[in-house]
């Protein structure tokens, strides 16, 4: 028989279509604007509060979204499997007519799931619904949590409870036993390798409760981002963090300020109302309720986003208003409004050497120039004193030179990054490789020392 495996390729452009479409719709998905009970039992402050200032968010694949759709329709299913018991089942705020009076109150009207609230709204979650007529417990109003889970989480959750394997899950059950005025949750989990089941019934803790809404009213009011859960970088729950950039300082590629998107929520002048419904901030510079949190020409970034630097001292002067802060090598810089400051949007393209040396200091420093983009330079990365000089000379033999030294097509490899300046353009391969061309016509091949 003919082998017909050269003819496959290798990824399916079906599927590829498919997990493009999933990572387009979620990633249009707005921003949660609010601290979420799905995560108030996570372990760092710190974290937490970086999520609500909209300082990070995670990257998902467009197969991670399917999933995260397939869990939603698990939570369908599993209330259709408590109504095929006898069970009354509010998984969906009903509408006026539906209302019989039975279920309790407390509970917010939204499109689809129950929401409650706290705080001025700024701390909020979606139940998976609440019911009646648990056989357990007939008579009693059951918060409702629906989980899916991988066989090994399944197996550790009927080992020990919820409580102890999934503190997350208990924390958040907590919380809206405490917003609806329930004294059960019923945790309902599926294995999703076999389809087993396990459900577990979690009674009201008021001293937990109390704990977690104290957490979640500093972690909101607080100017400055807590103190971390942990005391390494490279500590497996730092490791792989969506705030380990802003959190524990920038890699020397990233940007000063590494966000996505700037926002009210992280400057100075911002402040959450938590005594009025609706989620609300106040702009103290302005004086007036902030809406749509775009930022301002004002925007003056907190301090604790740097953490790489301390503010040395804060400036209101002709000038005008602004921040100098110092490095941890003792070199300063300045954010703010006035001539030779930073301002936000060019710290998010400026990365922290930038601040205080070189040209885009210099420039700034001058002319109070405004960065609009700052590319990396690679070079810079690949000094001559700390590198192997494998080959210099004339450009047009740059790729026999290559050759001669890799045994590689240099046009045929695929480049990891490049630069292109008025002197010079270079281009990063793999194995820690650079080729150089300078503007004179000159050539050069460098490799970094391991």
């Amino acid at each position: 028989m003919s082998d017909i495996s050269k003819y496959i390729p290798k990824e399916s452009l079906t599927v590829k279509q498919i997990f493009e479409e999933y990572k387009k719709a979620g990633d249009a998905e707005p921003t949660r604007g609010y601290l979420g009970a799905s995560i108030i039992g996570h372990p760092c402050e710190r974290y937490l509060w970086y999520c609500f200032r909209q300082c990070c968010s995670p990257d998902f694949s467009g197969r991670m979204y399917r999933l995260f759709e397939t869990g939603d329709r698990e939570e369908g299913r599993m209330a259709a499997n408590l109504r095929s018991i006898g069970c009354e089942v509010h998984d969906f705020v009903p509408s006026p007519e539906d209302y019989s009076g039975g279920y309790p109150r407390g509970l917010i009207r939204i499109e689809k799931q129950f929401e409650v609230s706290a705080l001025g709204g700024h701390f909020s979650g979606h139940m998976d619904g609440c019911a009646l007529g648990i056989p357990e417990a007939p008579k009693t109003w059951h918060v409702l949590e629906f989980k899916t889970h991988k066989a090994k989480s399944f197996k550790k959750l009927e080992k020990e409870g919820v409580q102890k394997s999934k503190p997350q899950h208990f924390s958040q059950m907590q919380i809206y036993m405490h917003l609806t005025k329930m004294t059960r949750a019923l945790y309902l989990a599926v294995n999703k390798d076999t389809d087993d089941l396990c459900s577990e019934r979690i009674k009201h803790d008021s001293g937990a409760c109390e704990t977690l809404m104290s957490k979640a009213e500093r972690i909101i009011t607080s100017n400055e981002p807590p103190k971390r859960a942990f005391s390494r970088r490279d500590y497996y729950e730092c490791k792989w963090c969506d705030a380990q950039s802003i959190c524990w300082g920038p890699e020397s590629s990233e940007p000063a300020l590494p966000i996505k998107t700037l926002s009210c929520r992280q400057c100075c002048h911002a402040t959450p109302d938590i005594h009025s419904e609706g989620a609300n901030w106040h702009c103290e510079k302005l004086g007036v309720p902030v809406k749509d949190l775009e930022p301002c020409e004002h925007h003056l970034c907190l301090p604790g986003l740097f953490s790489f630097a301390s503010p040395d001292d804060f400036r209101n002067d002709e000038r005008g208003e602004y921040i100098v802060f110092k490095n941890e090598d003792g070199a300063t810089w300045e954010h703010g409004e006035g001539f030779n400051c930073y301002s936000s949007e060019e710290l998010m393209k400026l990365r922290v050497k930038d601040l205080t040396g070189g040209i885009v200091a210099k420039t700034k420093e001058l002319f109070d120039a405004e960065i609009t983009q700052c590319e990396e330079d690679i070079l810079s990365c690949y000094p001559k004193e700390d590198c192997e000089t494998v080959w210099e000379g004339r450009e047009k033999n740059l790729s026999e030179a290559w050759r001669a030294a890799f045994n590689e097509d240099l046009m045929s490899l695929e480049m990891i990054n490049s630069s292109s300046f008025p002197d010079y353009k270079v281009a990063e391969l793999p194995g820690g490789r650079v080729a150089i061309v300078w503007c004179s016509g000159r050539a050069e091949i460098r490799k970094g020392k391991e």
